[in-house]
């Protein structure tokens, strides 16, 4: 066999490993990305939640409520924290 050719073919199938490399880390960001995207819906639907049962309550349930807004809000701030940081890092 021609050195060329060899060393070519060598060459070829290196490229083919990494571009298989680049397709799993493709797959693995599209996967983060769907995580991601689940657990921020749950947590917007959360929070629209409490809104309204914020809405209906009377003034009287205010400071109960309020509690469970505040935590439901701060879920909400971290899950898109930690997908955002999963987004840098990768």
């Amino acid at each position: 066999m021609d050195p060329d050719k060899a060393y070519m073919d060598k060459l070829e199938g290196e490229l083919n490993e990494r571009q298989a490399e680049v397709d799993e880390l493709k797959a693995n960001v599209q996967q983060v990305r769907a995580e991601a995207q689940l657990e921020y819906d749950d947590k917007i639907e959360a929070a629209e939640e409490n809104i309204q049962e914020l809405k209906e309550n009377s003034a009287d349930a205010w400071s109960d409520i309020k509690h469970g807004v505040k935590d439901a809000w701060s879920e909400l701030s971290n899950a898109a924290s930690k997908a955002a940081a999963k987004f840098k890092r990768d």
